[in-house]
């Protein structure tokens, strides 16, 4: 269907302001318009507000063995007792949300990194749009996007990108005093029909404020 120029010029305004109103999924400036099909998840950040500081340390698997799927969904803390997970770095963690709305959280992560004394400050949102759950993170060198499902106390965050390739699963556990993330990666050149070559685990306790009382 073809659109003569004086109804393209009648529609430009409309189009613009459109546009201008689009919240794309990895904008962190501000909350993306509400839909019906996000009331299912209102508050679901809320247990993550506060200051959050531990460690955060991550494993290389030694003897990678063929993939099992059951084992890749159904993580406990005993799987890094697994004695070929060798720790191979461990980064120092202060994490701080606050939400703005049931459906829009910001967050800012400061890693430290004991072996070169370095500094990382990132920031990001956790936010409902379209009826699902994102967390969008801003580090220095690159836009990093998860997308999210929920199951009790408990918030499963994914990403799978190619070229380069970067697939990821994190579990993160929030109770009043305890932040708690365990999750794997596969990256660039892994094999993936085998189990994966990165492992994390993540333990923050809530931080209180001068006054003793818990955020």
């Amino acid at each position: 269907m073809k659109i003569s120029a004086l109804t393209f010029l009648a529609l430009l305004p409309a189009f613009l302001s459109a546009c201008q109103n689009e919240t794309t999924f990895n904008d962190v400036s501000s909350p993306p318009p509400f839909s019906e099909n996000d009331r299912a998840f209102a508050n679901v950040f809320k247990p993550l507000d506060g200051k959050w500081k531990g460690q955060f340390k991550i494993f290389e698997n030694q003897n990678r063995q063929p993939k099992r799927e059951d084992a890749l969904k159904n993580l406990r803390r005993e799987k890094f007792e697994n004695p070929n997970l060798k720790l191979v770095g461990t980064i120092e963690v202060e994490q701080e949300y606050q939400s703005e709305s049931p459906y829009f959280q910001r967050v800012k992560i400061t890693d430290f990194y004991p072996e070169t004394d370095e500094k990382v400050i990132s920031r990001g949102v956790n936010k409902v749009q379209g009826g699902k759950m994102w967390c969008v993170v801003q580090k220095p060198d690159e836009t990093v996007i998860h997308r999210g499902t929920t199951s009790k106390q408990t918030i499963i965050w994914q990403r799978q990108e190619q070229n380069p390739q970067k697939i990821e699963y994190f579990q993160e556990t929030v109770t009043d005093s305890i932040y708690d993330i365990m999750g794997w990666g596969c990256y660039e050149g892994d094999d993936l029909f085998s189990m994966p070559k990165y492992w994390f685990l993540g333990h923050y306790e809530k931080m209180e404020p001068p006054d003793g009382k818990k955020q």
